[in-house]
C-alpha cells in the first residue's frame, strides 16, 4: 500500500517513542483534534520521520537536528483530508491537481484510472503511476476501472493486484450488469475475491437497483442526490460520497436533511467534489465542504471526519491514514480556527509544504511526454463533413443530459441551435447533426477535449466551422472557438488534447474566461466543460455521440450511424 514502512524506519519510529533517538519534529502543548473521540486537546506530538511516534503529555529526546515548532493560541492540529473519489484528467492532470488538493490540505486522494488506461497499456500504466508517486506532493491511490468487455478480466485482476489501486470501479456502464452480463458476473467476482473496496454509480437508482448492485459486492456510492438518497444506501449498507461538485453542488442541501434527522448515523459518509471542472474546483476543496457541512447543522467532529477518519476507515487504512494517531503518516494540516478549516500549514509526510501560509516546497516536475504525448490524427478527413447526415439531434437539458430530436436538414438553424460534427479520431468515421441549447451566437468551435479523446466541431458558421476544424488538422490541442460578438478564445491542452500542463490557479483563470464567453453566447446550463467532456461518454442519459453512432442508453441502439471516410 501507500508509503510503505521500511524496517529501518519501523525502528526509529519505535525507538522515537521509547525517548532512546530524537524527534525529528516536536509540537509542544498544541491543540490537536482527536477524530476517534470528537475531542480536541492539549498534546505533545512528536514525528519521527514521515510518521508520528507519539501523542501526549510527554517531552520527546531532542536534539539539534530536531525542528520544534509553536503552534499559535486557537490553532489547531487536525489530519490530512481525503478525496475518495478523484478525476485528475479534466484539463488538469494528475499532477497539477494532487499538488493543488495537497497544498489546499487533501494529501490523500483515490483516483479514476479509466482515461489513462484507455492511452497506456499494463506497464507503462504501472510506470506511470510510481513514477507520479516519487514527485513527494500527494498520494495518489487508484481505482480499477472496468465495464463489459474492457478490460480482460485477467488484466483487471493482475491491476487489482498493485498496492497502489484501492478499489474496482466506479462502475458506471452498468446496465449491461442488470441484464445479466457473464463478463460483468466475472470481474465483479474478481473485485470481490481481490479484497478490494467496489464502487458504483447508480443516479436515481430504486431501492431494488440497490439492493442488486449490494449483493454483487458493490460496497459505495457517490450519486445521492437528495437525503432520501443516501439514507436508501446507509440502510443498505453503502458508504455514501457527498458530492460538491459543479453539475452535483447537493452538499449544502442534503447535509440540512440529514441534520434534521436525531441520533443519525454519519460514519458511512464522505466528501466528494467528484472531479470538479474548473473553476470550479476553487470552492470546492475539503476545507470547503467540511464548513459547508457545519453550516448545515453538522457538528464540527462529525464533518471532520467525513473527509478524514471515515474515508480512512472505509478504503482499510486508519492504521496508516485519517488520524494525528501514533504510527500514522505524519500527513496533517495545521487551521487557523475549529470553524475554519482551510489550512494556513500542510505537513505531508513529515516535510512542510505549506508553513504559515507560504509554499515553502520546490514545484515538482514530471516527464508526461512518454505517457501523454501528442494525438494521432492520422485518420482525420482532410475536411470538416459538416452537411447533416442525420435528421435526429441532441437537446440538451442541462450541462450533461441529451434527449434526442427530430429536425428538417433542409430548414434553417433555430435561435438555439448549432450545427454539430463528431469526428473518430482513430478510424474517421464521423457524423453531422444539430445540438440545441448549447449556444445562439457561436461562430464555430473545434474541441479535442472530450471522455472518448474525439473531435467536436459545434457552430453556427459553417465556414467558421471548417476553419476551426483545420485549426485541430494542423496539431491545434484543446478548445478553440470563435464567438460572434465577443472574438476569439483557445484553451491549449498539450496532453492528448484533455490535460493541460499549466498550474490549477493558471488553467483557472483561463476556464473562467471560457464560460464567460460560452455565457454570453448561449450556453444555458452553468458548465460548457461537462458539456463537451460527456457527449461522448456512455453512462448518462439519455443519447451519446460515439465511433458507431448516436447512441440510444437505455437500449444499447445505434439511432443514427456513423459515415466511414
Amino acid at each position: 500500500m501507500m508509503n510503505p514502512l521500511t524496517e529501518e524506519a519501523h525502528r526509529r519510529l519505535i525507538e522515537t517513542a521509547r525517548k532512546k533517538e530524537a524527534a525529528s519534529l516536536y509540537f509542544p502543548d498544541a491543540s490537536v483534534l482527536h477524530v476517534y473521540s470528537g475531542i480536541v486537546q492539549k498534546e505533545n506530538v512528536w514525528i519521527s520521520g514521515d510518521r508520528i511516534a507519539y501523542v501526549g503529555p510527554d517531552e520527546p529526546l531532542i536534539s539539534e537536528k530536531t525542528e520544534i515548532y509553536h503552534l499559535k493560541e486557537n490553532q489547531v492540529m487536525v489530519p490530512a483530508y481525503i478525496e475518495p473519489h478523484a478525476h485528475p484528467f479534466l484539463l488538469y492532470n494528475p499532477l497539477t491537481l494532487g499538488t493543488y488538493l495537497t497544498e489546499k490540505g487533501t494529501m490523500i486522494s483515490v483516483n479514476d484510472n479509466s482515461f489513462a488506461s484507455g492511452h497506456l497499456n499494463e506497464e507503462q500504466m504501472r510506470a506511470f503511476v510510481e513514477e507520479l508517486d516519487q514527485t513527494g506532493r500527494h498520494t495518489w491511490l487508484w481505482w480499477a476501472y472496468f465495464e463489459e468487455h474492457r478490460p480482460a478480466t485477467r488484466a483487471l485482476e493482475k491491476w487489482l493486484d498493485h498496492p497502489y489501486v484501492m478499489q474496482g470501479g466506479e462502475l458506471s456502464h452498468w446496465l449491461p450488469f442488470k441484464l445479466g452480463s457473464p463478463d460483468l458476473y466475472e470481474k465483479l467476482f474478481a473485485v470481490r475475491y481481490s479484497g478490494k473496496r467496489m464502487e458504483s454509480h447508480l443516479p436515481g437508482s430504486s431501492v431494488t437497483t440497490l439492493n442488486l448492485f449490494a449483493s454483487a459486492g458493490v460496497s459505495a456510492d457517490h450519486e445521492s442526490m437528495t437525503a432520501r438518497d443516501v439514507i436508501n444506501r446507509l440502510n443498505l449498507g453503502y458508504y455514501t460520497a457527498i458530492r460538491y461538485s459543479s453539475i452535483r453542488p447537493d452538499l449544502p442541501e442534503i447535509m440540512c436533511g440529514l441534520a434534521e434527522q436525531p441520533g443519525f448515523d454519519l460514519s458511512k459518509l464522505m466528501f466528494t467534489n467528484d472531479g470538479a471542472s474548473l473553476p470550479f474546483l476553487n470552492r470546492a476543496t475539503h476545507a470547503s465542504m467540511i464548513k459547508l457541512a457545519m453550516k448545515s447543522g453538522i457538528s464540527a467532529p462529525d464533518a471532520y471526519r467525513m473527509a478524514t477518519l471515515n474515508p480512512a476507515v472505509y478504503y482499510r487504512m486508519d492504521d496508516t491514514i485519517g488520524s494525528i494517531s501514533p504510527g500514522r503518516i505524519a500527513d496533517i494540516n495545521i487551521i487557523e480556527r475549529l470553524d475554519d478549516p482551510e489550512p494556513t500549514s500542510v505537513l505531508f509526510e513529515g516535510k512542510w509544504l505549506v508553513r504559515d501560509g507560504e509554499k515553502v516546497a520546490k514545484p515538482a516536475s514530471f516527464a508526461f511526454e512518454p505517457y501523454f504525448n501528442q494525438a494521432n490524427l492520422a485518420h482525420l478527413p482532410d475536411e470538416c463533413p459538416i452537411h447533416e447526415t442525420t435528421s435526429t439531434g441532441l437537446e440538451l437539458q442541462n450541462s450533461v443530459i441529451t434527449r434526442p430530436y427530430n429536425f428538417d436538414p433542409n430548414s434553417a438553424l433555430a435561435e438555439n441551435e448549432c450545427y454539430l460534427t463528431y469526428l473518430c479520431r482513430t478510424t474517421g468515421a464521423h457524423l453531422s447533426t444539430r445540438i440545441k441549447n448549447f449556444s445562439h451566437s457561436l461562430c464555430a468551435l473545434a474541441s479535442t477535449y472530450c471522455a472518448s479523446g474525439d473531435i467536436l466541431i459545434i457552430g453556427r458558421d459553417r465556414k467558421a466551422m471548417a476553419h476551426a476544424y483545420q485549426t485541430i488538422r494542423n496539431g491545434f490541442q484543446g478548445i478553440t472557438a470563435q464567438f460572434d460578438e465577443s472574438g476569439a478564445f483557445s484553451i491549449n491542452l498539450d496532453l492528448l488534447g484533455v490535460m493541460s500542463k499549466k498550474s490549477i490557479n493558471a488553467l483557472s483563470s483561463e476556464a473562467e474566461q471560457f464560460i464567460e464567453h460560452m455565457k454570453k453566447n448561449g450556453f444555458a446550463f452553468d458548465d460548457p466543460f461537462f458539456c463537451l467532456f460527456f457527449l461522448t461518454e456512455l453512462h448518462l442519459p439519455f443519447i451519446r455521440l460515439t465511433s458507431k453512432g448516436i447512441i440510444e442508453i437505455k437500449s444499447n441502439e445505434i439511432i443514427a450511424p456513423t459515415i466511414n471516410s
